[in-house]
């Protein structure tokens, strides 16, 4: 009796059939991997793009005098007089009357003030009783003498003390006209260093008002104020006689006054290298005032002759630059650089003159070439 195997004689019938997936074409898988490239760069791109902030240093359009422009070498100093006087008392003796203040203006020889002379007219009185009783005696020898009653050294003798006695009653004139302080020139008072009812003398002494000696008064003409700035030894080959300048007082730096060499001073300070000059005013006014800290300003040609100077507007030269063949400046204008084109003039010592295009004050990049620069990139000014 056969018994049949269960293990079928096919084994392909036990194969499980399964569906088979289709076969993506190589080609597609190529553009996929090109579109995810393109789309990563294209996704950097924007965000380089948008952090790429350029860093940048600034300068600004400056505002300058014609002079400042033209200028060939600065200095500064104070303003000085060249007729200035501390008026003191010849004798020691007490303030009776003050006639001026500071500020107020005087002529030559008016009386500014009197001092007490109460023992110089008591002195005076004395000598001028002497004098009499020595003319009287003078007059009583040259009688006796007539008579041959005297000799003639007896009437020298007297002749010698009537002189005697006429001197001494001139020096106590004298010294009652030293009791009136006159002005010695016409000028302002810039100064009142005693008071009414204070002792002065020639010489000062502690506890006095006076700072300066027996000063009662300090008396200067205005006419003849100028500046005194110090210039280096090494500059000084650049200056001539009436060289033209400008000058500038710190208290008033918008007003410009106009004014030429006056003097080189002959010495030289060893230790700071400098010379002294005087720069005289050529439009004084009242308002210049002695010991006012000024600027001056030396120019290569006398500027313009009006009290309010012409203005220009200057710029450094490596603040322009060329874009699309125009010459221009990159402002900076709400953390951008804009593009704006200028016409430029003359430059002077780096600086160059900007004729049409900036008002002066404008904010601008300090140098664009040096980073590529252009109109509308995104900037960060350098430590803000």
């Amino acid at each position: 009796m056969s018994v049949e195997s269960p293990v079928p004689k096919d084994l392909s019938a036990l194969r499980i059939t399964r569906d088979r997936e289709p076969r993506r074409p190589a080609g597609m898988l190529i553009f996929l991997a090109v579109l995810a490239v393109a789309v990563g760069v294209g996704i950097y791109v924007a965000a380089s793009g948008a952090l790429a902030v350029k860093t940048v240093e600034t300068v600004s359009a400056s505002i300058v005098t014609e002079g400042q422009a033209e200028t060939l070498l600065s200095a500064t100093g104070y303003v000085e007089a060249d007729t200035k006087a501390d008026l003191s008392p010849k004798i020691t003796s007490k303030i009776t009357a003050l006639y001026v203040t500071e500020g107020d203006r005087v002529k030559k020889g008016q009386v500014l003030a009197r001092l007490d002379r109460t023992d110089l007219d008591a002195q005076l009185a004395d000598t001028k009783a002497a004098w009499v009783n020595a003319a009287a005696e003078l007059a009583r020898q040259r009688a006796l003498v007539k008579a041959g009653l005297a000799s003639t050294s007896a009437l020298d003798a007297s002749i010698a003390n009537e002189a005697s006695a006429h001197a001494r009653v001139r020096f106590v004139q004298a010294q009652q006209d030293y009791a009136v302080i006159r002005a010695p020139f016409s000028g302002r008072v810039i100064a009142k260093r005693a008071h009414v009812g204070e002792a002065v003398s020639p010489f000062g002494s502690p506890g006095q008002g006076s700072s300066n000696g027996g000063a009662i008064v300090t008396l200067v003409d205005f006419s003849t104020l100028y500046v005194g700035a110090d210039v280096n030894e090494s500059n000084l080959g650049r200056l001539k006689a009436d060289q033209p300048a400008e000058l500038t007082l710190d208290a008033y730096p918008d007003q410009t006054y106009h004014g030429h060499l006056l003097q080189i001073i002959p010495t030289a300070d060893r230790s700071k290298g400098t010379v002294k000059v005087k720069v005289a005013f050529e439009d004084p006014d009242d308002r210049i005032l002695p010991d006012m800290s000024a600027r001056v300003n030396f120019t290569a040609k006398k500027t313009t002759g009006e009290t309010a100077a012409k203005t220009r507007v200057t710029i450094p030269k490596s603040a322009i630059a060329a874009e699309a063949g125009k010459s221009g400046v990159f402002l900076v204008s709400d953390r951008k650089a804009i593009f704006r084109e200028i016409e430029a003039g003359a430059e002077n010592s780096g600086q160059v003159e900007i004729r049409k295009g900036l008002q002066g004050g404008e904010r601008l990049v300090s140098e664009p070439g040096k980073i590529a620069l252009k109109s509308g990139d995104k900037i960060k000014v350098k430590g803000e």
